[in-house]
């Protein structure tokens, strides 16, 4: 998509937000005010950035917002995390990059996550926007999904990252169990993560419920995913994102990383 609305103002450019969500391969930008209103949406190949994305990263904004995938990542309590000392944990990570390791408090988890991104991925965007907030895509992701989770049952969520990888989490009874990532390039992949979960966490044949988000690549995948669930939920927008003009038609649901990271610490 490639949208520019004339109700865009340069001259309002403190009151805007730019939010971006970072790839591999593609990668979206929005322009957001305070009322929620988006005055531009784009997307473009992540190598050749078109003439519109550049002109508007270019502009000095005052409020930035970059979403990145990580590369690795583990999950500890917080009750027991010990900031001061980090190396400790990097053999979870399977690296020895202190520099490269970052901290995201799950408070609603009681849970800390370390991470990492992908270097090169991340430096690109931090000489672009060196003050920006810079966050990791599971964070925005566990923060979305968080006010759909039942105390009872088991919860599977899919995240469709892009680039073939989807997260999957899960949720028993209320409690976090699980969040990794996988590549997924057909759909008896699909089916052999979601079996995988089912009987490595004793949950029978099926799960209560399947939350969705990202860009599902087709129907296709979301039938196969609907015969293991109870009930099936694609997370929406929680900012009530719209575009600036009425007239511009556009699902905005598979932006919902991109536009709902505002709300993120």
């Amino acid at each position: 998509m490639n949208y520019i609305s004339k109700q865009f103002n340069i001259h309002y450019l403190p009151e805007y937000n730019l939010l971006v969500k970072a790839g591999f391969q593609k990668d979206v930008l929005a322009v957001v005010d305070k009322k929620s209103v988006a005055p531009i949406l784009i997307e473009y190949s992540s190598e050749e950035p078109i003439l519109d994305a550049t002109r508007i990263m270019s502009l000095p904004f005052r409020f930035v917002r970059i979403v990145i995938p990580h590369q690795s990542f583990t999950f500890i309590p917080k009750e027991v995390f010990q900031k001061d000392n980090i190396a400790q944990y990097l053999q979870f990570l399977g690296t020895s990059d202190l520099e490269n390791t970052f901290i995201y408090y799950l408070d609603n988890l009681g849970l800390v996550a370390l991470y990492q991104f992908d270097k090169l991925l991340l430096n690109r965007w931090r000489r672009l926007f060196p003050d920006a907030v810079i966050l990791p895509e599971f964070a925005v992701v566990l923060d979305r999904a968080q006010e759909r989770i039942s105390i009872r049952g088991s919860v599977l969520g899919l995240h469709f990252v892009a680039d073939n990888i989807v997260d999957f989490y899960l949720f028993k009874n209320g409690v976090f169990q699980l969040y990794n990532s996988f590549e997924i390039h057909n759909l008896d992949d699909v089916s052999y993560y979601i079996l995988n979960i089912l009987t490595q966490f004793g949950l029978g044949d099926s799960i209560d419920k399947v939350l969705l988000s990202g860009e599902v690549p087709n129907e296709s995948f979301y039938k196969r995913i609907t015969s293991y669930a109870g009930d099936i939920e694609v997370l929406d927008l929680k900012t009530k994102v719209v575009l600036a003009d009425q007239d511009v038609n556009s699902n905005l649901t598979p932006y919902n990383i991109l536009f709902d990271s505002i709300l993120c610490e």
